[in-house]
């Protein structure tokens, strides 16, 4: 008797359309069983093939244990070819680790093809494989969420003053951490979507490490983090091909940098270049050249512009350019911010001080017009979308504005499917860059 589930699993992965099965007799001592692959209808009777697979019972979660068979890498829909008359490949057929199929020509007897397939009792050994790493994947995960959750709810340990910054940041953490499900994981959006499951675990294993040293230290080097949480030869390096963007995304849970946080040994500052007239309680710059603030400076100032134009330019060279037209910046009362790229925390922090401590009535946001610039473009959006007075304005390939962010979406896509350029290719001048803040 063929179990529904063995027959499910023909009908889903190995038989065609309009296929199914005529099961024959058993041979080889009654372990081996072959049906054909047929094809029926009113008027017609096929016979496309054979199909040859053990029916011997089969011990429930009994594993493979097969080098050789690992190493064939098979799934439901790969085929493979195997010597017939190596005595390997019947002990795997025999034991229903693999099956045969056989498909014949027109003639319903010439062989056209014949390789093997993956064995329903390896289909379900992979399952049991699949399932286990998924609860682990589970426990791990509600054990991780569990463990940072009851860290950043503890009093701090270490002696010293514990600031404002870092006891908000920490809140920040520990809000987005509650808010994680394990079920939603692989497509969470709380990470870079860049990130595999295994890279997502374990940022909330450096998160773990990283609290813990915040409410024990007052200041700690980044190699503390693993060398403290995994207490091994060689933890202090775990995280080590993650540095940059962990830390990154870490200030951007926590909307605070990490020196504020007690990293301090990195000696890292992130700038942030612009031109045009800015002030806050240290530092006041005036109409004139490019220059740069830094995610420290950010942290604790709260920048403001009389500016009422805002430029969010991708690239340095249209920042360089615009900062080098003589008055440009004085006449049209514009400030230019180069974001570098992707939206990180530092530039995020600056540009939501200046709107929302300044009077800006517009955005001006230019990128590249290729899949990254378009994925910046969507960046800046999203972080100044909230100020509704504002308005927003797209630069367009053909040297045009837009300011409605689906229309423009729109129009870069139908671009990018025959093309591809750099800001600097369309630069224009200041007739263009005054137009398109009068339009």
């Amino acid at each position: 008797m063929i179990e529904e589930s063995f027959h499910n699993y023909i009908k889903d992965f190995v038989l065609k359309s309009s296929e199914e099965l005529e099961w024959g007799q058993p041979n080889y001592d009654n372990l081996l069983l072959e049906a054909k692959i047929i094809k029926r209808s009113e008027r017609t009777y096929r016979i496309l093939g054979l199909l040859t697979l053990s029916i011997q019972p089969h011990k429930k979660g009994a594993t493979a244990n097969d080098h050789k068979l690992d190493t064939l890498k098979f799934t439901p829909r790969k085929k493979v070819n195997l010597d017939d008359d190596d005595r390997q490949t019947f002990r795997w057929l025999e034991d229903g680790w693999i099956l045969k199929e056989v498909r014949f020509e027109k003639d319903e007897k010439t062989v056209r093809s014949a390789h093997y397939r993956m064995g329903f009792r390896l289909y379900q050994y992979e399952q049991l494989k699949l399932q286990q790493k998924t609860d682990q994947i589970r426990q791990e995960f509600l054990q991780l969420q569990s463990d940072i959750l009851a860290t950043l709810s503890t009093q701090v340990v270490h002696h010293g003053k514990f600031s404002n910054k870092k006891g908000h940041g920490l809140q920040n953490i520990a809000k987005i951490v509650n808010q994680l499900n394990h079920n939603e994981l692989n497509a969470s959006d709380f990470f870079p979507q860049k990130w595999h499951l295994g890279s997502r675990l374990k940022y909330l294993h450096f998160v773990n490490a990283f609290s813990q040293l915040c409410l024990h230290k007052k200041e700690f080097d980044w190699k503390e983090i693993g060398a403290a949480y995994f207490q091994k030869i060689g933890g202090s390096k775990e995280f080590d091909s993650y540095k940059q963007e962990f830390i990154d995304h870490l200030e951007e849970w926590a909307n605070v940098p990490a020196v504020e946080l007690g990293l301090t040994s990195l000696g890292q500052i992130t700038p942030v270049f612009f031109a045009g007239q800015l002030s806050g309680k240290y530092a006041s710059y005036d109409w004139g050249p490019v220059h740069a603030l830094t995610n420290l400076s950010i942290a604790n100032e709260a920048y403001r512009t009389k500016a009422t134009t805002l430029w969010l330019v991708e690239n340095r060279a249209i920042l360089t350019r615009m900062a080098a037209a003589e008055d440009f910046l004085k006449e049209t009362n514009s400030l230019v911010i180069c974001v570098d790229g992707h939206l990180r925390s530092t530039h995020k922090n600056a540009i939501v001080q200046l709107l929302d401590n300044s009077d800006i009535k517009q955005v001006m946001i230019w990128c590249d017009y290729d899949r990254d610039g378009l994925q910046i473009s969507k960046e800046i959006h999203t972080l100044v979308y909230k100020h509704n007075a504002l308005t927003k304005k797209f630069i367009l390939p053909e040297q045009q504005v837009i300011c409605d962010w689906f229309q423009f979406e729109q129009c870069l896509i139908n671009f990018l499917e025959n093309n591809t350029m750099e800001q600097e290719q369309m630069m224009g001048g200041v007739d263009h860059w005054k137009k398109w803040i009068q339009d």
